[in-house]
């Protein structure tokens, strides 16, 4: 009450023109001082695996400082350790803390549709029980030390191409059981001190002007009290993304914006009271980042534990004959360029400038193993090197063991493009075949953001997914292949045996506007299991060098209604011989005779650290939600009643226990029937096949146009792909190529990203990095609808 107070008698005492100046940033990564009422500033950094704050020195120019790179994303997610999450939020928070960053910008929730999506690196999983969980210790973990976090991207982003403009096309159910339940959830334990909206349109609105994500959903619907922010340069139309709740445009892109809110107020089209709310936020944000003390961290401890999460998340995807772990007397031969030079983070954004990287060639070597080297491949390319080739093969033969360290060139992966395929490079493969050929007892270790396809499976004995591990990977991948640490993680993403048998093989990236999600609640797992789609390794996968067994389930009741709760209890024995960690994962299976279903949904997990030949108790609690489905028609969630499931799961396609319960039927209860208009949810045996009546019944409404329509003005999201035909549309990509060259310096992209971005970045983002203003963007959108007086008075106003 005592902040809230303070809050308000600070607005109070602005004028509009500085309560409409707080609702942007003051430059890029910093929001405005009010210095008349004693405001101060909140200091923003990307993240969310590392610290990236830039920085700019007379003398050095701009750069990164150096900060700890944990693993990202994709990886941790494996662990399935709530608590491991919430130390890397407090390691991080203490780095924010001794680079005076108030907030960190993530983490990252969005749901991994497709495993082509060039940033699901940054992304905890396909489920958004394990999103949403792991994300809210991380969150609690970095604002237990007086930091806040920026939930993001919200929401449906889930892919790069055209994430600027592209209007993500889903049905109501499918965005509140899988793409929006993540930030839900996290919502249900903490409160992020921000959120950041999207790019994307939802609905055909701009996520930063749409106010039924960002008030209806968000706030009202979640109870979200924070601030939201925009995305860089995500801001389509400032006005209305006032009246919707965007509170913080990021970054500053002058005065133009501003003054719009101004004029807006003055003309009685924006209420003075909606300003003043927006800028409340912007103002509680300020005084809470206050309480931050500047405080120094230590190097040392951080990247220690960035060796223990690299470690505690790798996934033993396959181990035949137990070669892993190697003896200590093995003699290895080491293939493959990343095993001196690891892949251990993404591109884009969230890339920071690390500390110290452990070589894993070097790490073995420091672990007592008689290691000898070979290159194998050159990561630049994709080219096979016949010399190197043979190297490696000369060295592998007559080796106890042959370590091949492979996965994906940062080429491969990046925010701001998506992959077109799911192959790993040519040369990499060719050097696992052919090695394997002269010896048969090969390691793969997988270096990647995501799913990968292995054609090379059957022919290696092991493989050891570090995904992207952060700097201390190297050291970690050696404490696993080695022994010294058992492999304890699980797979979050479902890793199928080939792109076309993914649920969205025929609908990803979609079109020039929009991206149809025809497979509906269909996504990772819930799809294979249902459609009964064979896969490489399933969903919560993963082995150990112990084996466990699971007994003795009960449950306290076996019916759920409302206002109860049935506590689940079950043993699990570590049976092996070296001590270690299982992930339990709770499953409900409930098949419906009227609406379409998953054969399963995770509903739980739990993460358990037993010795040899020890007994723990496992629990769980169940909740009625945990039964529900989003029922579109009453915008809640509903009970269908009947019989379900409980699957106590090493996997989702490893069951070890079950039992059944009983719930009755919510009394308003409305079932969503589409058996006539949409029976190809009901069978899924030949994939998703989705014809446009079925899609259409399903979302409620008209399928969106795909382009754009003959005639259509174009708009602020216009694209040079859309007007790179005409004069000032080849100018602008000369311009654009100039200005996408100049931001390589920051770290923010690295050079594939430009051919890939170019042409489908909307000319509004102009104003975010170069000297044009908004106004005069404007002004090109009129000369592009052959509007020429208008457009030339735009241009000569800044």
């Amino acid at each position: 009450m005592e902040q809230h107070d303070s809050v308000s008698r600070l607005v109070s005492q602005m004028t509009l023109s500085e309560k409409a100046s707080l609702l942007s940033g003051a430059d890029k990564w910093r929001t405005k001082a009010i210095p008349r009422v004693g405001l101060g500033i909140v200091t923003l950094s990307d993240g969310p695996h590392g610290l990236r704050k830039e920085v700019i020195d007379p003398e050095k120019g701009l750069y990164t400082v150096r900060s700890t790179c944990f693993p990202t994303a994709c990886a941790t997610a494996c662990s399935f350790d709530r608590d491991l999450l919430h130390r890397i939020g407090v390691a991080l928070a203490e780095e924010c803390c001794a680079a005076d960053v108030d907030v960190l910008l993530g983490p990252g929730l969005n749901c991994k549709r497709s495993p082509l999506c060039g940033r699901n690196f940054e992304y905890f999983s396909e489920d958004p029980v394990v999103s949403g969980e792991l994300a809210a210790a991380f969150i609690e973990g970095v604002q237990s030390k007086g930091v806040g976090t920026s939930m993001k991207h919200f929401a449906l982003n889930n892919q790069e191409y055209r994430r600027l403009t592209i209007d993500a096309v889903a049905d109501e159910r499918a965005m509140f059981e899988l793409y929006l339940s993540s930030f839900e959830r996290v919502l249900k334990k903490v409160q992020p001190w921000t959120v950041m909206c999207s790019y994307n349109r939802v609905k055909g609105v701009n996520a930063s002007d749409n106010r039924w994500l960002l008030t209806d959903v968000l706030r009202t619907k979640f109870g979200f009290n924070g601030l939201v922010m925009s995305d860089w340069g995500a801001v389509h139309d400032r006005v209305a993304g006032v009246s919707a709740g965007l509170d913080l445009e990021m970054p500053f892109v002058g005065l133009y914006h501003d003054q719009q809110i101004e004029k807006a107020v003055a003309s009685g089209a924006l209420r003075e009271e909606v300003v003043d709310r927006c800028a409340a936020r912007v103002v509680a944000l300020v005084e809470r980042a206050k309480a931050r003390k500047h405080e120094s961290f230590d190097p040392a401890a951080h990247h220690k534990l960035a060796r223990e999460a690299a470690a505690h998340s790798a996934v033993l995807l396959k181990n035949e004959g137990s070669l892993l772990p190697l003896s200590a007397d093995s003699r290895v031969a080491v293939l493959g360029a990343f095993a001196k030079s690891p892949r251990y983070q993404g591109a884009g954004s969230s890339k920071v400038q690390p500390l110290l990287i452990d070589s894993p060639f070097e790490e073995l070597v420091k672990l007592g193993i008689d290691a000898a080297f070979a290159e194998g491949y050159r990561e630049e390319t994709d080219a096979t090197d016949e010399m190197l080739l043979q190297e490696a093969c000369d060295l592998a033969l007559g080796k106890d063991a042959v370590l091949i360290y492979a996965g994906l060139p940062d080429r491969y992966e990046s925010e701001g493009f998506d992959r077109e395929s799911l192959a790993m490079p040519q040369n990499q493969i060719t050097l696992i075949e052919r090695v394997a050929a002269v010896n048969p007892n090969v390691v793969v270790v997988l270096q990647c953001g995501s799913v990968v396809e292995l054609p090379w499976a059957d022919q290696v004995k092991s493989i050891l997914l570090m995904y992207l591990g952060g700097e201390a990977g190297g050291g970690a991948s050696a404490d696993l292949i080695t022994g010294k640490i058992n492999p304890s993680g699980k797979l979050t993403e479902s890793w199928p045996m080939l792109l076309s048998d993914t649920p969205s093989y025929r609908l990803f990236p979609g079109y020039t506007r929009t991206v149809e999600y025809r497979e509906s609640i269909f996504v990772g797992y819930r799809y294979y299991d249902t459609a009964k789609k064979p896969v490489r390794f399933p969903f919560g996968h993963g082995l150990s060098y112990a084996s466990f067994s699971y007994n003795n389930l009960r449950l306290n009741q076996t019916h759920l209604n409302a206002g109860e709760t049935v506590h689940i209890t079950l043993d699990v024995k570590n049976a092996g011989t070296v001590a270690g960690a299982e992930i339990v994962q709770l499953y409900v299976s409930h098949r419906s005779d009227v609406m379409f279903t998953p054969v399963q949904e995770l509903k739980g997990f739990e993460k358990v650290y037993l010795n040899p030949g020890e007994t723990k108790a496992v629990s769980f609690s169940l909740e009625r939600r945990d039964l529900c489905y989003y029922d579109v028609a009453v915008a809640d969630w509903r009970v269908e009643g009947g019989t379900y499931e409980i699957r106590l799961s090493a996997s989702c396609q490893d069951t070890r226990l079950r039992a059944a319960i009983d719930a009755k039927p919510d009394e308003d209860i409305h079932v969503p029937d589409f058996r006539d208009a949409a029976p190809c949810y009901y069978d899924l045996s030949s994939g998703i096949d989705v014809p446009d009546s079925a899609f259409a019944a399903v979302l409620g409404r008209e399928i969106p146009a795909r382009e754009r329509q003959k005639g259509e003005k174009h708009t602020l999201n216009v694209t040079l792909s859309e007007v790179k035909h005409t004069l000032l549309g080849r100018i602008l990509a000369f311009v654009g190529r100039k200005v996408a060259e100049s931001a390589l310096s920051t770290n923010e992209v690295d050079h594939n990203v430009i051919d890939h971005v170019l042409y489908t970045t909307p000319l509004r983002l102009m104003s975010s990095e170069s000297d044009i203003s908004p106004r005069q963007i404007e002004g090109i959108v009129h000369l592009f609808n052959h509007e020429p007086l208008k457009g030339i008075k735009a241009l000569f106003q800044k």
